[in-house]
């Protein structure tokens, strides 16, 4: 019934991808001190900037030439199904192209006013590692392996406080054992995207009470799962261009000091992405593209209570200006929302081109975690 089309943003895939070889497995000093290492992301910068103007690659312009697509594929209307930073995208399409939308389907919200990157992370990781150490206590064989999660997190986190600390790492496939220094700014944030899935998330005991004892193998082993694995995956210039224009620059010292209040990532995520948006330099963006995004065209919204990075809430505050939309928040569930029941929910949704028979109750329960691990085995391969 409907046609499929994959479209490569600006700066994505094979238009022109804006990457930088910001990690190398040869070299985890760079990456376990600094998220964005200043020399590796100058030279990044100063490469791409010889062919492109780094400016050029905002949401608003992928929208615009999204609707060129359309319009030049002949599509009166389309159906746009968004995850993660794609929610903003399409949100931003609706704004800019209402009259050319059937519905919207979007996993892991992250809608414009609402959510500004990165001022949410620590907020976001904080409520995430509270229910999954709530979730330890409960569950008998992480509380039995593990009985003062709790209180070893929480002194692990005061031991990055005080600075870097120096750990011993494997690195490269020979698995050499090396020191490197950590630095809080890279443990807080690869952590928080360990938390991204549950399936990564149910090592985290353990992987934290072996740093509590100094044994930061698995520690390092994590960190470099979520550096290299995000890495290839996002294209960190492209990443850059866009928050860089469109979230950084409305962020205050007070939102800071707000929302990093009580969290064991305090302000480092926001102040190692605030100092690479100043090397990377791209023009502000508007003040409107931070205005709520309205529309009446059918919204369905799929969201995970435990998610770090795009929080459940903001879903349910941006609902309000959906007159036609419905929020399916699913138990157990973070970053990644592809269970079953929520995807069969989702072909219902673009079939009907409306959320009125959508029964979104029995299916909000039905995840559970996955078995808490006790060792590194398996690592990896969820």
């Amino acid at each position: 019934r409907y046609d499929v089309v994959f479209v490569d943003n600006r700066g994505t895939g094979l238009s022109h991808e804006l990457r930088c070889a910001l990690f190398s497995a040869t070299d985890p000093q760079s990456y376990f001190l600094q998220e964005w290492p200043d020399e590796r992301l100058r030279a990044c910068r100063s490469a791409l900037a010889k062919n492109a103007d780094l400016s050029d690659y905002t949401t608003d312009d992928a929208a615009d030439d999204l609707d060129d697509i359309r319009a030049a594929l002949g599509y009166p209307k389309i159906v746009l199904s968004g995850i993660s930073g794609g929610t903003a995208f399409f949100l931003d399409y609706v704004r800019r192209h209402p009259h050319n939308v059937e519905s919207l389907l979007l996993q892991g919200v992250a809608p414009p006013h609402f959510l500004i990157i990165p001022l949410e992370d620590a907020r976001g990781a904080q409520a995430a590692m509270d229910r999954l150490e709530t979730d330890c206590a409960a569950d008998p064989a992480c509380r039995s392996h593990f009985p003062d999660f709790r209180a070893h997190f929480a002194a692990l986190v005061r031991r990055f406080a005080g600075g870097p600390v120096a750990v011993r790492v494997e690195s490269g496939s020979a698995h050499e054992l090396r020191t490197v220094l950590l630095s809080k700014e890279v443990f807080a944030d690869r952590l928080r995207q360990t938390l991204y899935s549950n399936g990564p998330a149910a090592y985290v005991p353990y992987i934290v009470e072996r740093a509590y004892a100094g044994d930061y193998v698995p520690l390092g082993r994590m960190i470099e799962y979520s550096a290299i694995g995000l890495d290839r995956l996002v294209p960190a210039g492209a990443n850059l261009s866009v928050t860089c224009a469109e979230d950084v620059p409305f962020i205050t010292a007070a939102d800071v000091a707000r929302t990093s209040a009580g969290t064991f990532m305090g302000p480092s995520r926001v102040n190692a992405q605030q100092h690479a948006c100043a090397i990377w330099n791209v023009r502000r963006a508007p003040s409107g593209f931070q205005d709520p995004v309205r529309t009446m065209a059918p919204v369905f919204m799929i969201s995970g209570a435990d998610d770090p990075t795009t929080p459940p809430e903001f879903s349910a505050e941006a609902l309000t200006y959906f007159p036609n939309g419905k929020r399916l928040l699913i138990a157990n569930a973070s970053h990644d929302t592809g269970v079953p029941c929520a995807m069969a929910l989702a072909e219902q949704f673009i079939r009907d081109r409306s959320v009125r028979d959508l029964k979104t109750g029995s299916c909000s329960a039905m995840n559970h975690r996955p078995a808490f691990a006790t060792s590194m085995a398996g690592f990896g391969t969820q």
